[in-house]
């Protein structure tokens, strides 16, 4: 077979032909869309590196300058009920329920633990911590609702019809905060009328196995960097509901906490519906700190499928944009645009892209973290192994639409609510 080469022409873009015997093949390429489609990806990587450097700033402002108290009567701070929803025995369990009893905080607390199971194991701990601080009123609510197929919601919602504040903190039972996280969250609340919600962003640590160390890896660098930079721009609403502050009343006006019972993101829903109504969000410095409880890698598999798959169906074009806020896919974009545009060589610019990556998710953590990580071997071997998993279990969420969440199996609707399978 005789073949062609191709041939550039500066107005037609690039050409090319191979013959064989009888036939003859004929390509044309513009060059004016290769073009195009390396400066889109310029644009994207440079609007990554920006949130990146957000990210960075608002971690000097926020979380090592903490914001200090502010100076106000006691009586002003108002009465806060803060609701721990208890399912089974949580890593270090004892020790993230009694810090809800150690807040610095001037007003009345009231401490209610939502259970649903009169067996449950962790009402036993409950009772142990309460009889622990006689003076705090606090208390242990069993019996399940059945308003939809969201089981925190079912547990929850006797605890939020109960609450004798209106101000509420959702805290789930495996999340220990500083004391002085409350008082710190109520001078918000208090200093900016339209603030609606405060959120603590979820920071894994003190990891046992290797499958423990990917999640904190995700959750101390990807996950963190790009909650602090999207909550600093401001444009939506984006909240976990690991740790939450909201007025009762508030939710009441967008249909109450049963009304989201039909969603498994109901945090997401939350923030969104009392986004659109007008309260909004901010958070401060300090960290809803989370015992890196996975013990499997098929478990740490299974966790993030199931959080890109609640996020399809709930933000939609976030969850399709998220492969371009990864390492790996957008050093290798990257780097073929420069090499296209510019003639630099792809494998040196990919490499001066993951090791600037690589050394700014280092500072990142070292700084929110307060210090090193108990064996930085393994925490960069946890990191490489986390962004080389990434688009894989990224691309296996995808395709599907069924989650498993607590032992039960869910299936979505493109709607954002979900059927339960038996």
């Amino acid at each position: 077979m005789n073949a062609i080469p191709a041939y550039n022409s500066p107005s037609a873009g690039t050409h090319g032909m191979i013959t064989a015997p009888g036939k003859s093949y004929r390509w044309d390429i513009p060059e004016i869309n290769s073009d195009l489609a390396a400066y889109f990806i310029l644009v994207l990587a440079a609007f990554q590196w920006t949130l990146i450097f957000i990210s960075h700033c608002v971690l000097q402002r926020r979380y090592v300058r903490r914001r200090p108290f502010v100076d106000r009567p006691a009586d002003e701070y108002p009465g806060v009920t803060i609701i721990r929803p208890i399912k089974g025995i949580d890593l270090n369990m004892r020790h993230t329920l009694q810090s809800s009893f150690c807040q610095e905080y001037p007003g009345p607390i009231e401490i209610l633990f939502a259970v649903e199971d009169p067996e449950d194991p962790g009402i036993a701990v409950a009772n142990e911590i309460i009889a622990r601080f006689p003076k705090a009123s606090a208390r242990v609510l069993i019996g399940k609702d059945n308003v939809g197929i969201n089981p925190k919601v079912n547990n929850m919602l006797k605890a939020f019809d109960q609450a004798q504040n209106d101000l509420l903190w959702i805290c789930d039972s495996n999340i220990h905060t500083d004391p002085g996280t409350l008082r710190r969250s109520v001078d918000l609340l208090l200093d900016n009328k339209r603030l609606g919600v405060i959120h603590h962003v979820v920071f894994s640590e003190a990891p046992k196995t290797f499958a423990a160390m990917l999640d904190n890896a995700f959750l101390v660098t990807n996950h963190c960097r790009m909650y602090l930079a999207i909550n600093a721009v401001g444009i939506a609403s984006c909240l976990m509901g690991k740790s939450n502050l909201y007025y009762k009343s508030a939710l009441d006006n967008v249909g109450g906490l049963a009304s989201f019972g039909q969603y498994l993101a109901e945090d997401n829903m939350i923030g969104q519906a009392l986004w659109h109504s007008g309260w909004s969000h901010t958070m401060t410095g300090d960290l809803a700190r989370q015992p890196a409880d996975i013990n499997s890698l098929a478990e740490y598999c299974s966790r993030r499928i199931r959080w890109v798959r609640t996020r399809k169906y709930n933000v939609t074009f976030a969850t399709f944009y998220e492969p371009l806020t990864e390492s790996i896919l957008l050093g290798m974009l990257t780097s073929w645009a420069l090499q296209h545009l510019f003639e630099y060589r792809m494998w040196a610019m990919f490499t001066t892209f993951m090791l600037c990556w690589f050394s700014l998710d280092m500072i990142f953590f070292y700084r929110i973290n307060g210090g090193s990580p108990q064996s930085w071997l393994w925490f960069v071997l946890s990191w490489i192994c986390r962004e080389a998993m990434a688009l894989p279990l990224w691309l296996v969420a995808i395709i599907g639409d069924t989650v498993v969440w607590r032992g039960q199996r869910f299936r979505f609707h493109l709607n954002g609510t979900v059927d339960v399978l038996k």
